[in-house]
């Protein structure tokens, strides 16, 4: 099943980008880092790429300078994978971003990313291209949009299919309580519409805390009953308020 035409993608503009910083920037390179984690749930934007399952994800990061990062992510659930999948990799993620340090308090974020599940049968279905910005204020604030002009919507009961924008407004908060614990607070909403699904919110709370190299964390996240599903998903009824725990080692 081919994607509907008339909608230009961002995918080119993530390798030329990836080109263009490898070309121009004259600082030395820092080296790959990243992290490593394994979740209950691979909870993405209030939704689970998972299927409600425990999973495993991967980020890598190589800096350039102080203001680009080229990144890869992937992940993947843990146990049994879903007939149409051919691997245990699931989603995976290339990324460009562009850095800014405002002055001492404020700094912001501008990026494009690409978005795909190569292993399953519905990958023209679930990839898409991204554009996002974010700004954030002394590392406890910050305030991103995303937007994808290629989302493709899969219905979980009807299987019609529409591609279109789509958009995601997310605002977080992070406060310190003591050494590395600290509290933490996001709300975001999704207008789907114009491609096809409904639009939806969600909350999520929850505390952290920091081992030498390796981060906790515990949060309870709701999300809207208006939420879509996918197809491999419509066994029982949706899960729309959850415990998440995970640990992530970082290097």
């Amino acid at each position: 099943m081919r994607r509907p035409c008339g909608v230009l993608p961002v995918w080119p503009a993530v390798l030329c980008a990836a080109c263009g910083v490898l070309a121009s920037v004259r600082a030395q390179a820092q080296g790959w880092n990243g992290s490593l984690a394994l979740a209950s749930d691979n909870l993405y934007r209030g939704l689970s790429l998972s299927s409600d399952r425990p999973a495993w994800l991967v980020d890598l990061r190589y800096p350039i300078g102080t203001e680009w990062t080229l990144g890869l992510g992937a992940s993947g659930a843990i146990g049994e994978r879903r007939p149409e999948q051919d691997s245990a990799m699931e989603q995976v993620v290339l990324r460009v971003d562009r850095h800014w340090q405002i002055d001492a308090d404020w700094s912001a974020r501008l990026g494009v990313a690409h978005y795909d599940e190569p292993w399953s049968f519905w990958r023209n279905q679930l990839r898409y291209d991204e554009i996002s910005a974010a700004i954030g204020y002394r590392g406890r604030w910050s305030l991103s949009l995303a937007l994808t002009p290629n989302r493709t919507s899969v219905y979980a009961r009807s299987r019609y299919e529409r591609s279109g924008v789509a958009t995601w407004t997310e605002a977080t908060f992070r406060q310190p309580i003591v050494e590395r614990l600290a509290a933490d607070f996001g709300v975001g909403y999704a207008a789907l519409s114009h491609s096809g699904d409904h639009d939806y919110g969600y909350i999520s709370t929850g505390l952290s805390y920091g081992i030498d190299d390796v981060d906790l964390y515990l949060a309870y996240v709701w999300t809207d009953a208006t939420a879509p599903r996918y197809w491999w998903d419509v066994d029982g009824r949706p899960v729309r308020s959850r415990w998440l725990a995970s640990v992530i080692w970082n290097f």
